[in-house]
């Protein structure tokens, strides 16, 4: 709480998977485990977003609110020019996400594996990501290779995608640069971009690992976007969170 303004900070870490990503370390944890291993780091919010699937989140989310956990439903989608997480309104139905793979030509077979490409690319992805309801953040950008911003894409093509009207926030790994994004500073990339972090979490170990403070006063889609457009005071890392209290 930053008593000065009454604006609430809810600890949160929006990119965590479940056993249903083919990649996970462990494949007998359990949504439960994982539900209790993000309240155990003091996490109010999550972002299930499994690698091309839905299927773990009506159970996730049953669990989590009898428990108090927050939990957006998304996905983490691989395009050809890097990763991107979607995330939807806390009550939007498994079924709509479904066809909301489909529609970005997500293969059936490639459910939960991270290194099936879907057959939209990275734009149109967030295109069709705001045309469900939902907000883009391009996925840990300057992770190999992965990020868009390191992939073997032409610098034009990551210029066109950092410039995108339906990208709404960047994931990024390395801290330190957060003000340059936030402020436009970053030579090629004028765009000024809420910035995030999170754990990606594919172990319970990793749950939290890189949480972010975000000012929620209701925990909702609507107030998400609101603190991305208002980043400079909405949004603030773990060694900013101690200058808000």
């Amino acid at each position: 709480m930053n008593q000065a303004t009454g604006l609430v900070f809810r600890k949160s870490d929006l990119h965590v998977h479940t056993s249903e990503s083919t990649c996970y370390r462990d494949r007998s944890v359990t949504d439960e485990q994982i539900v209790d291993a993000a309240l155990s780091t003091a996490l109010e919010v999550v972002g299930i977003t499994d690698h091309n699937s839905v299927a773990s989140l009506d159970d996730i989310r049953h669990i989590a609110g009898e428990k108090g956990l927050f939990v957006f439903p998304g996905i983490e989608l691989t395009t050809r020019s890097g990763h991107v997480v979607a995330l939807f309104e806390l009550d939007t139905p498994v079924d709509k996400l479904e066809d909301f793979l489909d529609s970005v030509e997500a293969d059936p077979e490639g459910r939960g594996d991270g290194g099936a490409i879907i057959g939209n690319s990275m734009e149109e992805v967030f295109q069709k990501i705001a045309e469900w309801g939902g907000l883009a953040i391009a996925a840990h950008i300057d992770r190999w290779p992965i990020g868009f911003l390191e992939t073997n894409e032409p610098r034009q093509v990551k210029m066109s995608i950092h410039a995108n009207k339906d990208l709404s926030a960047l994931e990024i790994t390395v801290p330190e640069k957060k003000g340059l994004w936030n402020g436009g500073q970053v030579r090629d990339y004028p765009k000024k971009y809420a910035c995030i972090q999170a754990s990606d979490a594919h172990s319970l170990n990793d749950i939290g690992r890189r949480p972010v403070y975000i000012q929620m006063d209701e925990v909702s889609l609507s107030s998400l976007n609101l603190a991305f457009l208002e980043h400079e005071t909405r949004i603030v890392f773990p060694d900013e969170y101690s200058e808000t209290k």
